[in-house]
């Protein structure tokens, strides 16, 4: 019989899902705005600027993916399981690359992960 998780580790997990859908939305919407803006910008300060944006925008889209992997969502093989270690260096990730609201949520799991 599976054992029933406990309450904070539910939230835990609500908490990292929501921050992963927002990483992922906001990094999508960011990548669309610079696709449409791009043609325009041909100076060479905004180019250097618009890859970095571009950057940023995969990576973060990259860690809402580790993290819906994890927990199962999406069917790709990891080796990894979500503590709050984990949570805790993807969210810091993602707070470096402007994960922003994501970002934070993903902390918040951390934390409540680890009173857990």
């Amino acid at each position: 019989m599976p054992r029933k998780k406990s309450g904070l580790k539910v939230l835990a997990e609500i908490f990292a899902l929501i921050g992963a859908i927002l990483l992922i939305v906001f990094s999508v919407v960011s990548l669309v705005g610079i696709s449409l803006t791009l043609p325009w910008i041909f100076h060479g300060e905004m180019v250097i600027f618009s890859l970095s944006r571009i950057i940023n925008s995969l990576i973060l889209i990259l860690v809402g993916l580790i993290i819906f992997a994890s927990y199962d969502i999406i069917k790709i093989s990891l080796k990894t399981k979500m503590e709050w270690p984990v949570l805790l260096v993807l969210g810091i990730v993602a707070l470096i690359f402007g994960g922003g609201l994501g970002a934070l949520l993903i902390l918040l799991a951390a934390i409540i992960d680890l009173i857990a």
